[in-house]
Parts: structure tokens; sequence; C-alpha cells
């Protein structure tokens, strides 16, 4: 399938999930300089989740999913509980930018595997050089940008960026079944629900929160970054991913992680005043150009 196929609206539901995936990394970053990470997760999923769902009855759709119960339990705790307790926890203690190096640079190659040995997909040379391209750009955008302290914390932090990626790569792959049975707004709500649900229960056993910390939302900032991340990042952005997934498949449908790291950056540069540099630019346009190379494969 050529690019030029691919549905119109499809490419601009893609554009809209990069834009928004592209400054989560702040908000997440504003909101665990402040609150436990796992209890920020869960107030951000458990208020998601619910949304999601009344918007699905509202669209007629039954909340009930009898024979997926299981896969949707697992799923869940996958993509929204293991993968956003390991990497707002591991935010804590390594600046954002490389943590969006390794996520972003991990998650295709890691979809991309796990799509084969699943058999949801069939190898593609052109999807693996798009891959390689993809971060090699990634490299070069981000050089100068993506080194740390080599404390034990900030190490520890690097492992649960990982772990939360893989968690995050392997359960989009066995949740595209999901997806292509079930609406995009129910499988989102559910999703949510469940992993904010282990969130809390993460935060309750490691945490120990107490009703004040409700109090930091009184803050414009904080109040501002969990409201993007419902709004945007979840309910916008992940119910446009399962409509992708299904439609384009998991490893084009993660092309945004070669889009998301340039917004970042734009973001910084127009918003916090940060110094752009060509070589920055080289990166940017070497990772939009292994994106429209993954988009032409849609359907191969």
């Amino acid at each position: 399938m050529q690019l030029d196929s691919v549905r119109p609206r499809d490419l601009v539901l893609f554009a809209v999930m990069c834009a928004i995936w592209g400054l989560t990394w702040i908000a997440i970053r504003a909101g665990v300089e402040v609150l436990p990470p796992f209890f920020f997760a869960a107030c951000r999923f458990l208020a998601a989740g619910p949304i999601l769902l009344a918007m699905a009855v509202l669209a007629g759709h039954r909340l009930a999913v009898p024979g997926h119960w299981f896969r949707l339990l697992w799923t869940a705790m996958l993509t929204n509980t293991l993968c956003y307790a390991a990497a707002f926890w591991g935010m804590r203690f390594v600046p954002s930018g490389f943590s969006a190096v390794i996520s972003e640079a991990l998650t295709p190659v890691a979809v991309f595997v796990v799509a084969l040995l699943a058999r949801q997909e069939l190898f593609s040379r052109t999807r693996f050089a798009a891959v390689v391209l993809g971060i090699a750009g990634l490299l070069v955008m981000f050089e100068g940008r993506s080194s740390i302290d080599p404390s034990p914390e900030a190490l520890a932090g690097t492992l649960a960026i990982v772990v939360g990626t893989l968690s995050f790569c392997i359960g989009s792959v066995f949740t595209r079944p999901l997806a292509q049975n079930l609406p995009a707004l129910v499988v989102a709500g559910w999703h949510c629900v469940i992993g904010g649900i282990g969130l809390a229960l993460m935060s309750i056993v490691m945490e120990s929160p107490t009703p004040a910390l409700f109090g930091a939302f009184a803050d414009p900032w904080i109040l501002a970054s969990w409201a993007f991340l419902v709004l945007c990042g979840s309910i916008a952005a992940y119910t446009i991913y399962l409509r992708l997934l299904d439609a384009w498949g998991p490893t084009p449908a993660i092309g945004y992680s070669f889009v998301s790291p340039a917004i970042a950056v734009a973001a910084g540069v127009l918003v916090f005043a940060e110094q752009y540099t060509p070589t920055e630019g080289i990166g940017a346009l070497i990772m939009l150009t292994a994106t429209a190379l993954m988009v032409r494969t849609v359907g191969k």
C-alpha cells in the first residue's frame, strides 16, 4: 500500500497522536517532581477510564466483553500498570530528554520483534530499514542531550524506563486482537480502569498516600499537567493509537516514536526558549523520513 492510498483521516489522526505524545514527557515530569509516581499515574488513569467508558456508552457500545476479559486484564496490566509505574518512577532520576531517547529508540525495535514472534506481521526489509533509520535519526537529534550521571539512582531509573517500554510494547502487540474485535473506546476505557486500579494498589502498598496529596492539584501547573495527560494523552491519543493498531498493524502504528521526539524538542524551543541546533534539525528530518517509509508499508 502506497502512502497516497492510506486514508487521509488516519494520517491526520496519526499526526494528532504524535503531537500529543510528544508533549506528555513534559507533563509527566512536572507531575512526578511533586507527587509520588504511582499515585500520579493512578490519578491519571482512574480519571480517564470512566470518561472513556461513558463515551463508549453514549456511542451505543456495550461495556460487557464476554470472551475477552482475560486478555483485557493482562494487556492492561502491561500497557498501563507496569509500563507507567516503571516510567513514572524512572523519570524521577533521569532527565526527560534521556528518558525519551531510551523509550522512543527501544519501542519500534521491540514492537517489530514481538510482532514478528507473535506472527502478527511478516518480515519486511522496508520496515526494518525504517526502524534502523528512525533510531539513527533519534540518536542524531538527541546527541548532547541524552547524557546522565552514572549514579546508582540514574542507572535504576534507566532500567525502569527500559522495563516500562518493553511492557508497553508487548502489551500493545497482544492488544491488537482486542482492537480488531472491540470498539476502541471500550478497550481504552477498560485498559485505563484496570491499569489505574493496579497503579492505585501499588501506590497504597509502596507509597502510603494520604488525602493531603490531592492538595497538590491546587497548583495550576500540576493540574494542567494532569488534565493534559487525562484528556489528551489517555482519552484522545490512546484511542487513536488503538484505531491505528487495528488499521495499520503494530509496527506502522508505533511510528509515532520517530515523530514525537521532534515535537518535544520543538515545544522546548517555542515554550521554554531552548536552543535548537542544525544537528537536531537533521535528526528530525531523518526521523520524519523513517516515519514516511514506515507508513508506506501499511498493508504489506
